[in-house]
């Protein structure tokens, strides 16, 4: 129970990286959007598609063209909604997914540390070398 209490304790890291999630329970459907933030307990995706809490996905994290994607279990704790109007209706639509990190392999997770730190440097710095695209 220490080591979940630790890892949200971890201070998330705005960063924004190609996030490919599939559902365990049903691979053949697969997901890409953008991470918002990245810690070493989890991750936010920035997207419009909604599973349910507690569902368990495999992610891909891809640090860049031509680097092998950082590959880990995760399951969804929080959906995040927002409401919109569309004509004389209010609806709400997912505006983005908070998952956990499930039974990480520490060397895929190392790498992904690294990479978030060595992308936050670079923000902090004012050295991005066009890693994100637009600001």
């Amino acid at each position: 129970m220490a080591e979940l209490s630790e890892r949200r304790r971890a201070q998330p890291m705005p960063v924004e990286l190609h996030v490919e999630f599939r559902h365990l329970g049903r691979p053949q459907e697969s997901f890409a959007d953008l991470s918002r933030n990245l810690s070493a307990g989890g991750v936010f995706i920035d997207t419009t598609v909604g599973l349910e809490t507690g569902t368990k996905v495999e992610l891909e994290v891809s640090p860049g063209p031509g680097t092998r994607a950082v590959k880990v279990k995760a399951e969804v704790i929080r959906v995040e909604e927002e409401r919109v109007g569309t004509g004389s209706k209010i609806t709400s639509r997912t505006r983005g997914m908070a998952l956990t990190f499930v039974d990480p392999d520490p060397g895929e997770m190392s790498r992904l540390m690294t990479l978030v730190r060595h992308l936050s440097s670079e923000e902090m710095h004012g050295t991005d070398a066009g890693q994100n695209g637009a600001a």
